[in-house]
């Protein structure tokens, strides 16, 4: 008779220490769907404002969107005409310029300019590579950590600022 007593009194304890968890819990997540409803309102508030900004821009530029930020995505576009100027014409001189040493070319470090030189036009210049730097529009063009990649996947030109001046970094 006593374990019966003993294990009445304990469920009853347990069920008590659970029934205010439980009240707790909905507190906790009425309290939570609050916030979340605030941190809703002030993303909205956010994306109108940046949307906003964005259009005033727009009209400043003369209904231009930008594609990067003020000068810098103008030196990126101008750059990557050259680029595809280069690739066009298979000019080895043009891309050898254009290049920030050391490059990687097809996997292979190419230390400097006599080097790839000597790489040749037909490693440098294959159908593919061209044919896909000749489809990039280059009005799209966005950073990525690894810089600003010319075409959609292998081949591509991957160039960035190196030390302040943009350079193609990385032929694939």
């Amino acid at each position: 008779m006593k374990k019966w007593i003993w294990l009445a009194v304990s469920v009853g304890i347990l069920a008590l220490g659970c029934a205010g968890c439980g009240t707790q819990e909905a507190k906790t997540a009425g309290a939570s769907a609050e916030v979340s409803e605030r941190g809703a309102e002030t993303e909205s508030e956010e994306a109108q404002t940046e949307q906003e900004d964005r259009a005033a821009r727009e009209q400043d530029n003369g209904g231009q969107a930008e594609s990067a930020s003020g000068n810098e995505g103008n030196e990126v576009i101008a750059f990557a005409e050259k680029i595809r100027t280069a690739m066009a014409e298979k000019d080895m001189e043009a891309i050898a310029d254009l290049c920030s040493y050391p490059v990687g070319v097809n996997g292979e470090v190419v230390e400097d300019r006599d080097a790839f030189m000597e790489l040749g036009a037909d490693t440098v210049f294959t159908e593919e590579r061209c044919a896909a730097i000749a489809a990039v529009d280059v009005s799209t063009l966005e950073e990525t950590m690894a810089g600003v990649i010319m075409g959609e996947a292998t081949p591509n030109i991957i160039f960035k600022s190196v030390d302040g001046t943009l350079g193609i970094t990385g032929i694939n």
